[in-house]
Formats: structure tokens, sequence, C-alpha cells
């Protein structure tokens, strides 16, 4: 009967797990447009133009699916043409570069883009003056994140993550972690890996480059998002975003040791029945969680359903929603509207 029983469950995750990335993939290629907060105000990609609204206009990409930030540059990257837009925010001038095959992730550190190609299997740097360095990386790379000027590649099919430094601008250390993870994301002291398809996270020390633990959450995580904090004097907060189980469960990040983890994810877990009980926190299976300062919200991409939330209570902000089509800000949830072709701020987001 065990054995049945984790057969069913093992069945009911991957389920789940083939019904978010399919849904998700059909979203994403269907929306035409990706909203992105930035130091000046939220810019919007469509219509093969980039916006800020009322400042300036500029050329874009003909299939934008995402917008890299950094103080004074954005880039949108187009993985179906292999192009980039680079382009000044203080302005609008910018200029459209060819880039390896599938643009998938972006990072500026300084004035320097690095670009992630997923099936060009490389890390490429494209300086402010146009020269041009790559790294190769191991398969499949995914995810990258950057740190105090330092660039974290997960290789999802390879379970191999990456530290990279950008002076010079080479491979610093490797770790082998684990395979197929669903997102990658870091604090000050370790990297995190869901996998749906067990039920797990992986965390790495960055410190060490070591795996230095693994835990089960939930049925079915498939997004996290960390707070501040991971330093040797404050942990960091992981809200993981279950659709399975209709929850998003809560807990501090790796402290010092492995046990002061487990006794903080343990403390999440006891403390996570919004409604008590058994009850679900969210009517709908949400697979997406953003934590922006103060404000909670997790995402459905199934229905388009945005909630915000809080550890005793959650409340829908707007339904519908296309998954690149909000960004939000620290004034609430902008919404581009594409027949009035302007933002709209959420009032539902009080």
């Amino acid at each position: 009967m065990n054995a049945e029983c984790r057969r069913q469950n093992a069945d009911v995750r991957m389920a789940a797990l083939l019904f978010c990335i399919l849904h998700s993939a059909f979203c994403i290629a269907a929306t035409a447009q990706v909203v992105a907060p930035t130091s000046r105000g939220v810019v919007v990609a469509h219509d093969r133009v980039v916006e800020l609204p009322g400042v300036w206009t500029t050329e874009g990409v003909p299939t934008p699916e995402l917008i890299v930030t950094s103080k004074d540059q954005i880039a949108v990257l187009d993985p179906l043409t292999n192009e980039a837009r680079i382009v000044e925010l203080a302005t609008g001038r910018g200029r459209t570069v060819r880039t390896g095959e599938t643009p998938v992730a972006g990072a500026f550190v300084g004035s320097a883009l690095y670009l992630l190609e997923r099936d060009a299997r490389a890390l490429e740097r494209i300086g402010a003056d146009g020269t041009r360095a790559s790294i190769s990386t191991h398969a499949d790379p995914a995810f990258l994140r950057e740190r105090y000027g330092v660039l974290y590649v997960y290789c999802r099919a390879a379970g191999i993550v990456d530290e990279i430094t950008s002076s010079p601008f080479a491979v610093r250390r490797s770790a082998k972690a684990v395979a197929f993870g669903s997102d990658f994301e870091i604090d000050g002291k370790s990297a995190y890996i869901l996998q749906p398809r067990g039920g797990t996270m992986t965390s790495v020390s960055l410190e060490t480059m070591t795996v230095s633990g693994a835990y089960n959450v939930g049925a079915v995580p498939v997004d996290l998002d960390v707070t501040a904090g991971g330093t040797a004097l404050t942990a960091s907060t992981l809200a993981i975003a279950d659709p399975a189980m209709k929850k998003v469960w809560i807990t501090e990040g790796a402290q010092s040791t492995a046990q002061a983890f487990v006794r903080g994810f343990l403390r999440g877990l006891i403390g996570l029945g919004l409604f008590g009980g058994n009850a679900s926190q969210f009517p709908t299976g949400v697979d997406r969680v953003i934590i922006r300062g103060r404000n909670w919200y997790a995402y459905d991409t199934s229905s388009g359903t945005l909630y915000r939330f809080t550890q005793r209570t959650s409340k829908v902000v707007a339904k519908g929603l296309a998954p690149q089509q909000f960004a939000i800000t620290d004034q609430g949830v902008l919404v581009w509207n594409d027949e009035v072709r302007r933002l709209q701020k959420l009032s539902s987001d009080g």
C-alpha cells in the first residue's frame, strides 16, 4: 500500500508539473507585451517598440519575453529571434545586438550586460563599448543570478552551479548539485534549487560551493522568492509556491548550520495554515511568488489570478492577467492595458 501511495503521489506531482509548464509556455507565447519596473518608472515592451510611458519611445524587438534592468539601462530579450535591445533609461537611446541561440536570462554588472544563452550553452558579456566575450557552460543553462558582481549560473540538465567572476570574466568554482530544478535563487549565504518531481529543495553553500542540505517541501514546489538577509547576522525568508497544495510555504533560509535551517523550516510549516487545519491558503493553485519589500504576492498562471497575501490573510488583486502583463512596484501593481495602450494601477491592490 505504501508503494502504491508513493506511486500515486508521484503521478500527481508530475501531472501538476506538466500542466504548469505547458500552460506557462502557452500564456507567454500568447502575450505580446512585457512590463518591468525600473528606477525611473515602469517600462513596457510591445508591438516592436519599448517605451517609458510619457517620457520616451524607442525601437523594440519582435517577440519580447524578458526585460533585464539596472539603475541606468535595460535590455529587452527576444529568445525567438536571438536579439537584445539595450536602452539607456535616461534618454531612450538604444542599440539592437544579435545574441547566441536563445537568450533566456540576463544581468547587468556595472555597464556590461551578461546574457545567458541556453541553446548556445554560453554566458556572454557585452560591454558598453560593444566588446564581447563568452564562456561555455554545461548543458541547459537556465538560470542566472548576480550578487555583488559575482554571477551564478544553474545548468538544469547537468545539475551544476557555476560561480563566475565579472573581473576577470571566468568560472571561479563549480558545485555539483541536483538536476532538473524548476527555480534557482540565492541569498547572501546559499543557493536554493527546487525540484517539483520529488517535492524537495536543495541548498548549496556559496562559501564552500558544496551541497549543504536537501529538504522535503510540500507536494510540487515550483517557484520561490527570497527576502533580504542571508548574512552572518540575519537569515533570509523563503516563500515557496506549491500549486498542488494551493499553498505558499514560508521558512527561514539557511543559517550557520543545517540543523538551524531545519528548525526554521519546521517552524514555518507549523504556522502556515492561514485558515486553520488542512484548508488551502489559496482557492487556486499558485505557481509563482513575488516579494517586494513588505508586500507579498502569489500568481496562478492557469487562471491569471494575482493574490496579495500575508501569513494570516490573502485576497484577490486581479484576474485574467497574462504572466508578463503586470509589474509590482512600491506604489502597487501596474498593468499594461493593450486596448487603450497605457499603464493602469490596480485599485484593488490596497
